[in-house]
């Protein structure tokens, strides 16, 4: 490639000299023998650099510099004086009309063309510069725009998960409702049917009802808080102090009777009198209800033991038995969602464990369960914060 070079002076020998001198070496060449000229040829043509002469008639090198730069389609060519002056006044006025370098009369050669390459290097290398600073502005300009489309996207993706969740939610909340209305009805007939004279196998038939009615009510009850909890999340709650010792106690109570009928042995420990912390009553009661019936279902004529200790910052809960084992590696995923990946377990009621954790964690406290490392039975463990008192 031929870079193009201005030569502009008034003195027909210089032009023929320099303009023979960059010929030789493979630099396309067009001359001007004044500043009115120069103009002309800028007016139709690029280059990629001008030698420009100071001394000349009508425009001198200074004005003709600037009326060069005045046009922005020259900002980037370089202009280099020639000049016999080399007088600090002379080259600060050259420099401040817009030119880059000078040289001085009679010039040599290989500094001019050192300096030519030089000059012209920097230019490609600002155009370059300025090519890659259009190509990334168009970049950023087009992949904001991309972003902007694609968050608008996800917003209404967003939007409309937003309404499935909902929808989901008050399905989950009619239907809820609608099982427990003639759940109901079926208990109460149950009920009168028990106390009727029957045979054997009619007592029999009544007592799996029983059963998958009373499954069939519990897990109803609790899609239904899940589906409140989901949807309001803490605001469902309504915080008080809680006794978690006597709380405890009354929940073993309630499961006295359930025992005895299965032969497991209720019992509770505690290491401190009193654990009072911030909780929703009804919720937290619940949720122990929930991991102790989980216990009792798998522990038939064996042990429960409930217990309670108070650490600096928290009071911890355990739930200990020895019925049969979670059968899956993987314990620590058992809370994930609730779904067939939590049926894998020998213990599968998923419900009542998944709302039991949700009722725990809107409390700022955690659930964890394992099995004992060295005989039957597991150990779940809750942990709730202490309550901030105000000073």
């Amino acid at each position: 490639m031929k870079y193009r070079v201005l030569i502009v002076d008034d003195n027909p020998k210089n032009l023929q000299i320099a303009a023979a001198t960059l010929d030789e070496n493979n630099y396309q060449v067009e001359v001007a023998l004044n500043g009115k000229a120069a103009l002309s040829w800028l007016e139709r043509s690029k280059f990629d650099v001008i030698l420009l002469d100071v001394m000349m008639p009508d425009l001198d090198g200074y004005e003709t510099c600037k009326a060069i730069k005045s046009n922005p389609s020259n900002a980037n060519v370089p202009i280099i004086f020639l000049t016999a002056r080399h007088d600090i006044a002379s080259m600060t006025a050259g420099f401040l009309a817009g030119g880059v370098d000078y040289i001085t009369k009679p010039f040599n050669t290989e500094e001019l063309l050192a300096r030519l390459a030089t000059h012209i290097e920097l230019k490609v290398a600002k155009e370059t510069l300025l090519d890659v600073n259009r190509w990334l502005e168009e970049e950023v300009a087009m992949k904001t725009a991309e972003l902007k489309e694609a968050n608008a996207t996800l917003e209404k993706a967003n939007s409309e998960l937003l309404k499935l969740d909902q929808s989901k939610n008050d399905f989950l909340k009619a239907i809820s409702h609608e099982i427990r209305t003639p759940l109901n009805g079926i208990v109460g007939a149950m009920n009168l049917l028990k106390n009727s004279k029957s045979d054997p196998f009619f007592e029999e038939v009544m007592a799996v009802m029983d059963v998958s009615v009373s499954n069939l009510e519990k897990y109803s009850y609790a899609a239904l808080q899940i589906a409140n909890l989901q949807l309001r999340g803490e605001d469902s709650l309504g915080f008080q102090m809680v006794d978690l010792v006597a709380l405890s106690n009354a929940c073993l109570g309630n499961l006295e009777h359930k025992a005895q009928t299965v032969n497991t042995k209720l019992s509770i420990t505690s290491k401190c009198d009193e654990a009072f912390v911030m909780a929703d009553f009804n919720y937290l009661q619940n949720a122990i209800n929930a991991l102790l019936d989980s216990a009792l279902i798998f522990t038939p004529s064996g042990t429960i033991t409930l217990s309670v200790e108070e650490n600096a910052m928290s009071y911890k809960l355990s739930l200990e038995d020895d019925g049969s084992l979670f059968a899956d590696t993987e314990v620590s995923h058992f809370f994930d969602s609730i779904n067939n990946q939590n049926y894998q377990f020998k213990r599968n009621n998923a419900m009542e464990l998944y709302l039991a954790k949700m009722i725990i964690q809107l409390h700022n406290g955690s659930l964890s369960l394992q099995n004992k490392p060295t005989q039957d039975g597991t150990l779940i463990i809750v942990t709730l914060p202490k309550p901030i008192l105000e000073v």
